[in-house]
């Protein structure tokens, strides 16, 4: 769920360079098992044919950041599921680059056959056209959205060094070190960035965002106390916050995330303006017809309502969705125009 930055090519090689993994039916592999496996290669989940309008051929889900992270993890999980529903042997190509541009720009680019879609999270279907220049397009008309995937909250957390243990606490320090208040996340014009602008305009804090590549360094910085504050994904500081290695304070979910049950959500806190839950949504290129719409929908909607699906979802810290492709458009008009005033005002722009 965190984006890597860098321009790469627009259409991923196929199989030219890495002969893929192929699953056969009936195999269930743990996460960190799937991910290890699976760290640089596309995969093909092997499935036998069935009645479907989809062509007879290889189908492909594109997701925009490198393998072996949570998002990639769920691309996966429902190709895996989507495979057996269809029929069709499902390929994940992993498109990183651009904060998720190149990606979009290789869904807009499919033909709009079914055979092509992608999973793509919020921060690029309506928050990257807000803050980057190079996102010239709409998703609310420029793609065909097929089903919302899963969301998920974001914590705030405190580093071990602040002395900070409760939310009273943290506006305590704030207010004792207005020079002080700098959070990081992951990237530029990412829903952490975003979230922590909010969050300024809601209590009045000064806080200023730092930069980090992705979760793995943002929760080293924090752990070690190199930078105070952070925003991030909640279940990758699960870990450490019950290690006592960082302090999460709040989640922004509307309901305490499963991850971390002990901690209040931002409304418990009396913070009602502060809910965001960030999401994956799976979206065809502009055009396609609507029955293989439907098709896919019908594919991802019966990997959600898998109890071994979502059991796997739900202990990796989603909250699990679903629901028609108008359903996803609406979630995303909501989100525009909430998210648009908070852009604004922040004075958020990035170019590239």
């Amino acid at each position: 769920m965190r984006p890597s930055a860098g321009a790469q090519e627009a259409r991923a090689p196929e199989a030219a360079w890495a002969r893929p993994i192929v699953f056969q039916e009936g195999i269930v592999m743990k996460r960190r098992g799937l991910l290890a496996a699976t760290a640089a290669l596309p995969v093909l989940w092997a499935a036998p044919l069935r009645a479907t309008p989809l062509p007879d051929t290889n189908l492909r889900v594109i997701f925009g950041y490198p393998p072996g992270g949570a998002g990639d993890f769920i691309a996966r999980l429902v190709s895996e599921h989507a495979a057996k529903t269809l029929g069709r042997n499902v390929i994940v190509v992993n498109q990183p680059g651009a904060t998720g541009l190149v990606a979009i720009d290789a869904l807009r680019r499919a033909a709009p056959d079914g055979t092509t879609i992608a999973m793509v999270p919020m921060t690029g279907a309506v928050l990257l056209p807000m803050v980057n220049s190079r996102a010239r397009f709409d998703f609310m008309t420029d793609v065909d959205p097929v089903a919302h995937c899963v969301s998920y909250s974001l914590g705030f957390a405190v580093a071990p060094n602040t002395g900070v243990k409760t939310w009273p606490d943290f506006l305590a320090w704030a207010r004792a070190n207005p020079t002080k208040l700098l959070y990081g996340g992951s990237g530029l014009g990412s829903i952490s960035h975003l979230f922590g602008a909010m969050m300024k305009q809601v209590l009045g804090v000064d806080l200023q965002y730092v930069p980090f590549k992705g979760g793995a360094e943002l929760n080293s910085a924090v752990m070690g106390g190199h930078v105070p504050l952070a925003i991030g994904v909640t279940s990758d500081f699960a870990e450490p916050h019950k290690a006592g290695r960082m302090q999460v304070l709040a989640v922004s979910s509307g309901q305490r995330d499963v991850s971390l049950p002990d901690v209040q959500t931002f409304v418990e806190l009396g913070h009602k303006d502060l809910v965001s839950e960030p999401w994956f949504g799976f979206f065809a290129p502009p055009g396609t017809p609507e029955p293989l719409r439907a098709a896919w929908n019908g594919a991802i909607n019966a990997a959600l309502t898998d109890p071994a699906v979502r059991d796997r979802m739900i202990r990796t810290g989603f909250m699990v969705g679903g629901g028609s492709g108008e359903a996803l458009r609406e979630r995303m008009a909501g989100d525009k125009a909430r998210w648009q005033p908070v852009v604004t005002a922040s004075g958020v722009k990035m170019d590239g």
